[in-house]
């Protein structure tokens, strides 16, 4: 089987993640993946971040315990509770990419994307129900005032999302999937379209290298609003937080709460590869550059 994964182009990616799963011990049965972006703000970094961990019991009783130790998001928090500090620097069983990018707009063809979506809604090799979704997504595409950032965004998330599913599977035993992404236009667009987009954008990178893992996809209750795994995003968030934040493309001047956070959770925390998307190269850095980055310009 060709084991050879998107992910294993990023030497320092790999390295880092050998570290962790070194660290972690065992294999899990199964991985959670959490998400939290920070797009389309022209005042930060375009920014999203995947933070994975092994499904260690019953998902509900972990969205609690997740709830006492990070009990607020980033832009909630007025100072940063030493525990969260801690947790974010000490935790051994999260893991967390960060994917930036310098020019988002030249990643994304509209043209291309409503083709893409013309020729899935007729593949034969997707379910009735979701090609029926696709159908309808695709036939939306047509009207005028479309929502362009949030399709490119929506493209984005999934793709993404995708090459991780696709290391987690081809690279470890692997029999389910939680993600719990972040609530927000990405997710309603389309009447939740990202559910049938993550599951071809994971099936394609998998190409059948190995029998495909449950994939579930955590969502509010649509009767009451309610999103009981909110817990889970408030550790994407935090680290979103603070790179959508750095002086990285510009200038800017960080706040207490962000540069607390740098250099107390995440300068020197080996559970985070952050990579940087042009429109013709991407690019892996370890915590080693974030830090001559940071003394050239806010520390």
């Amino acid at each position: 089987m060709n084991t050879r994964t998107f992910l294993s182009n990023f030497p320092t990616f790999v390295k880092r993640w050998q570290t962790y799963r070194k660290k972690l011990g065992g294999t899990p049965l199964g991985w959670t993946v959490t998400s939290d972006y920070c797009l389309d703000d022209p005042n930060k970094n375009d920014c999203i971040t995947f933070t994975i961990s092994p499904i260690l019991g019953q998902i509900e009783a972990i969205a609690k315990f997740l709830d006492k130790k990070l009990p607020v998001e980033i832009k909630k928090m007025k100072q940063v509770p030493q525990e969260t500090i801690d947790f974010i620097k000490k935790q051994k069983e999260f893991f967390s990419l960060v994917f930036l990018f310098p020019d988002k707009d030249k990643l994304f063809n509209i043209q291309y994307f409503k083709t893409d979506m013309s020729a899935l809604a007729e593949s034969s090799m997707i379910p009735d129900e979701s090609r029926k979704r696709l159908k309808l997504f695709a036939r939306s595409l047509e009207r005028k005032g479309l929502h362009k950032k949030v399709l490119q965004n929506l493209y984005l998330v999934s793709f993404l999302y995708g090459k991780i599913v696709e290391f987690l599977t081809i690279k470890h035993y692997t029999e389910a999937i939680h993600w719990f992404p972040d609530r927000d236009s990405i997710m309603r667009e389309g009447k939740g379209i990202i559910r049938e987009l993550a599951n071809v954008s994971c099936t394609n990178a998998i190409a059948g290298r190995t029998r495909y893992p449950e994939v579930h996809i955590g969502g509010e209750n649509l009767a009451t609003g309610e999103f009981v795994f909110d817990p889970f995003t408030r550790y994407p968030d935090i680290i979103s937080g603070v790179f959508s934040s750095l002086p990285i493309f510009s200038n800017r001047e960080l706040k207490e709460k962000h540069l607390e956070l740098l250099q107390k959770a995440i300068l020197d925390n080996p559970r985070i590869a952050w990579f940087v998307i042009y429109p013709d190269k991407m690019r892996c850095f370890d915590m080693v550059a974030l830090k001559l980055l940071c003394q050239k310009h806010i520390l």
